[in-house]
């Protein structure tokens, strides 16, 4: 474990190295003494930010390291403005040590993530990413690095486009989702190679801004490459609101019960996350309705309209919700007196 004084002895010489490179400067009358500056922040930049991959160091440590790593990065942008790198590598930082917080066999996440990946996500450390990335692209449009391959988590090229519209996703607000939505056409726009997961993704984010019929279509797109289960409800559920119950439910039942309790685990696991936190209960309650379990639908139905996600989607639910209640009583008429029914 790197000790304190350690650290300590890290940021002095850090800050040494600062004062020491305007006194050279000033002395040897550099020519550009921006520049000076620039790359020896970088360089401070990019030794902080390996330092704190160290896996001898502590969370307490690994913070104030990242936290000196993205200041360099920051001073670096402020002596050369007009520069894209510093703000690649910022957002590339603080992305990796906060917000990188998958949990697989392949991937260990950094301890500065939250430990509820899905509850816990980190709303400000995601503007300050978003808005690195946002810089770096005004500056360098053209960068490949703005391509469009996806990485799957295992060493593959960072797609910054796609991770940039999770993250606008996530924060949720209907701008946000806006601007996840351009991202996604972004990526569409540079390939002819149809992704399965950003149309679907692209397609779920048209449902939530109110597109269902762009929604819909694109849904039918993302089947065409791969029928995971995830986008085969997304498509049921884009239905359902667009007031197409009836095909929505044919398209739930297709896949079969044991899909549903397949689907209900990854979203309990968190392999699958919804936003906001509320949405996956209308999945819920659509799919155990679909199946006929109506006192499980009930209940989902109940916290979907409880957690007030999309309150443009709200009144449907209620449709779903007022009928399946109407259904329960009749039942409970019936079971305590078959007859009563027929005695009026």
């Amino acid at each position: 474990m790197m000790s304190r004084a350690f650290f300590l002895l890290v940021t002095i010489l850090t800050t040494t190295a600062h004062a020491d490179l305007w006194k050279h400067a000033i002395e040897q009358g550099s020519p550009d003494v921006q520049q000076d500056i620039y790359e020896s922040e970088m360089k401070s930049g990019d030794e902080l930010a390996l330092q704190a991959t160290s896996a001898s160091v502590s969370p307490a440590t690994i913070r104030q390291l990242v936290t000196h790593a993205a200041l360099s990065y920051q001073n670096a942008a402020s002596a050369k403005p007009d520069s894209p790198e510093p703000y690649y590598r910022l957002g590339r930082l603080l992305y990796a040590f906060y917000l990188d917080c998958t949990r697989n066999q392949f991937v260990t996440p950094s301890p500065l993530c939250p430990r509820d990946d899905v509850n816990g996500f980190d709303t400000k450390h995601a503007q300050e990413v978003i808005a690195a990335w946002d810089a770096f692209e005004q500056r360098a449009p053209l960068d490949p690095r703005l391509g469009v391959e996806r990485d799957n988590g295992i060493g593959s090229d960072f797609n910054l486009l796609f991770h940039r519209a999770v993250l606008h996703t996530r924060l949720a607000t209907k701008p946000e989702l806006e601007l996840a939505v351009k991202d996604y056409e972004k990526i569409l726009s540079r390939t002819d190679l149809a992704d399965e997961t950003v149309l679907s993704n692209l397609a779920e984010t048209y449902m939530m801004i109110g597109r269902l019929d762009d929604a819909i279509d694109t849904y039918h797109q993302a089947l065409r490459s791969n029928r995971n289960t995830e986008t085969i409800y997304g498509l049921a559920v884009a239905l359902d609101r667009d007031e197409r119950g009836s095909q929505a439910k044919d398209v739930i039942i297709a896949q079969g019960e044991q899909a549903m309790g397949e689907f209900h685990k990854r979203i309990q696991i968190g392999i699958t996350f919804f936003v906001p936190r509320g949405e996956e209960f209308y999945y819920y309650g659509l799919t155990y309705e679909a199946f006929g379990m109506t006192d499980s639908a009930i209940e989902f139905w109940k916290q979907y309209i409880k957690s007030g996600a999309h309150p443009e989607f709200q009144p449907r639910a209620k449709v779903h919700l007022d009928a399946l209640l109407k259904v329960q009583t009749r039942k409970a008429v019936n079971i305590e007196n078959p007859w009563l029914e027929f005695t009026h």
